[in-house]
C-alpha cells in the first residue's frame, strides 16, 4: 500500500465523517471534510483541484462562520431567548435517534420547549421555534451540500490519480 493510498483512505474517512457533522451538532462537518480534500491535494497534486481546494476554503470558512451567526440571528429577529438555539440543538441532537422524522421535528420541540420554558408564552414560543428551526435547517442545506461538493471533488481526484 503506498502513501497516495493511505492519504485517499484517510480522505475518505474524514469525508464520512464530514458528512455526519453537517447533522451531528458540535461536529465541524466541513472543516474535517476540507482536511480531507487536502489529503487528496497531498496524496495526487492535481493543478485544477488545488485551485478549487482554495475557493472552497473560502466556502468552509463562510459556512462555518454563518452557521454559527444565522441561528442567533434568526432567533434573536424573532425575539427568542438563548435556551431556545440551545433547545433546537439538543433535539437535532436527540432527533438523531429517531431519523428521519426526528431531524426534522427534533429542532422545532428543542427550540419550542426552550423558548416555552423561558416566556411561558404559547404564541411567541411557536414563533421563535419556527425560526429556529428554519435556521437550523439552512445551516444544515449549507453544510450538507458543502460537505458534499467536498467529497465529489475528492472523488474525482482519486479517479484522476488511479485512471490518467
Amino acid at each position: 500500500m503506498t502513501t497516495p493510498d493511505i492519504l485517499f483512505m484517510c480522505a475518505a474517512l474524514l469525508n464520512g465523517v464530514g458528512l455526519l457533522g453537517t447533522f451531528v451538532p458540535g461536529l465541524p462537518g466541513p472543516p474535517l471534510s476540507f482536511v480531507g480534500l487536502v489529503l487528496c491535494c497531498i496524496a495526487a497534486p492535481n493543478p485544477i483541484i488545488i485551485i478549487l481546494a482554495v475557493m472552497v476554503f473560502l466556502l468552509v470558512l463562510a459556512v462555518t462562520i454563518l452557521d454559527f451567526v444565522v441561528p442567533g440571528w434568526l432567533t434573536n429577529k424573532a425575539g427568542g431567548c438563548k435556551k431556545a438555539v440551545w433547545g433546537a440543538n439538543i433535539g437535532l441532537l436527540v432527533g438523531l435517534f429517531y431519523t428521519p422524522i426526528g431531524l426534522l421535528l427534533g429542532p422545532f420541540l428543542g427550540a419550542f420547549l426552550g423558548e416555552y420554558m423561558e416566556s411561558h408564552k404559547l404564541q411567541q414560543s411557536l414563533k421563535v421555534s419556527a425560526y429556529t428551526f428554519l435556521s437550523v435547517l439552512i445551516g444544515t442545506m449549507f453544510k450538507l451540500v458543502t460537505c458534499i461538493a467536498i467529497l465529489l471533488m475528492c472523488g474525482g481526484n482519486a479517479i484522476w490519480y488511479y485512471c490518467f
